[in-house]
């Protein structure tokens, strides 16, 4: 009973998951891998040099170099609305400049609730009502190396509790803690030219109590690139794309499962499939942003992720006052599902 009730659980956390297929066969906590921030969902998801106030610490801890200021963010939604209604996400994340240190810190929490399970005996008798949830705490440090470039890195400690300890059952849950690195480059080239690249989730497996085999983090290698073909007092057009691929290397080893540590994985996951068929895998973003006088926001873009069977537009709108902007979503899934509509609220301070 115990493998049919976290059976369950994990079928909402797949369901919600970016990447359908590698969520059930390579990887656990996908939502690390969520698109944070309404106006980063409304883009596409293409956000590694574009992303802006609190939620660099998230895209790319080497924009917390170019921060001014503080700022907090905070978004809300439901990942899975086809299926049921108790099953939602939470996102909160803060920053600020710090004159003394040479660049910005923040911190961000994550957190995925997957409702109210009910455990059962074999005859089918209640023997109790669960919550289960799973969270992230970040937090992050950038710098500015130069006038054009600047570097970061953040740490964050991970939870799951997909089930408790009921009778002679064992525990499903567990702990771990994972990096991410990153760096920013702006203004090398026409039209404002940015790049950046990082990791994103390099840490040791989950293992769950009740569970003695590694369950990988999705580690995440991200490149990405931005540009403003117009820009002036009023207007300004931004384009980005990224593009990201998951680093989990594993296989059977005389019986057993063997998976790759993360420092290894950033090389040897490149070598499972052709190199061309490994980019084919990765997941690509591209967004589009038009702002008025920084005050109205209209936001395009396209998701293409062919494992995860999502190939889609996304759209969204915001609006600022006053220095609070409120940002509105709508980001596709997999094919047959609705898309998932998101909120957030900013404030500059």
């Amino acid at each position: 009973m115990r493998k049919y009730f976290l059976a369950t659980v994990l079928v909402g956390t797949i369901a919600a998951a970016p990447t359908k297929s590698l969520a059930v066969s390579e990887y656990v906590l996908p939502w690390l891998l969520f698109s944070m921030g309404a106006r980063a969902s409304g883009m596409g998801g293409a956000q590694m040099t574009e992303a802006t106030g609190a939620d660099a610490v998230y895209w790319n801890p080497a924009l917390l170099g170019n921060l001014q200021g503080r700022a907090i963010t905070g978004m809300h939604f439901a990942p899975v609305p086809d299926l049921t209604d108790d099953v939602y996400f939470e996102y909160a994340s803060y920053a600020q400049k710090v004159e003394s240190w040479g660049g910005g810190v923040g911190g961000n929490l994550m957190f995925l609730t997957y409702g109210q399970s009910t455990a059962t005996d074999p005859s089918g008798l209640v023997i109790q009502d669960f919550s289960s949830w799973e969270m992230g705490l970040g937090m992050g440090y950038g710098a500015a190396v130069s006038s054009k470039v600047a570097v970061g890195g953040g740490v964050k400690f991970l939870m799951s509790r997909l089930s408790p300890k009921i009778d002679d059952l064992e525990e499903g849950q567990g702990e771990t803690w994972a990096i991410d690195l990153g760096m920013h480059a702006r203004n090398i080239g026409p039209m404002g030219l940015r790049v950046g690249f990082g990791w994103q989730n390099m840490g040791p497996a989950l293992k769950f109590i009740d569970n003695g085999s590694p369950n990988p983090l999705p580690l995440n290698f991200r490149l990405g690139l931005g540009f403003n073909p117009f820009k002036n007092d009023t207007h300004c057009i931004t384009v980005a794309a990224d593009m990201n691929k998951v680093l989990v290397h594993q296989e059977v080893v005389d019986g057993k499962l063997e998976v790759d540590p993360a420092w290894k994985a950033i090389v040897t996951a490149w070598t499972d499939e052709s190199f061309s068929d490994e980019l084919q895998d990765a997941v690509y973003n591209i967004g589009t942003e038009y702002a008025f006088s920084n005050f109205l926001f209209l936001r395009g873009g396209w998701v293409q992720d062919q494992t995860g069977d999502i190939t889609d537009f996304t759209y969204g709108a915001g609006i600022s006052y006053a220095r609070v902007r409120f940002d509105f979503a709508g980001y596709p899934q997999a094919t047959g599902l609705d898309d998932v509509k998101r909120f957030s609220v900013s404030y500059d301070f």
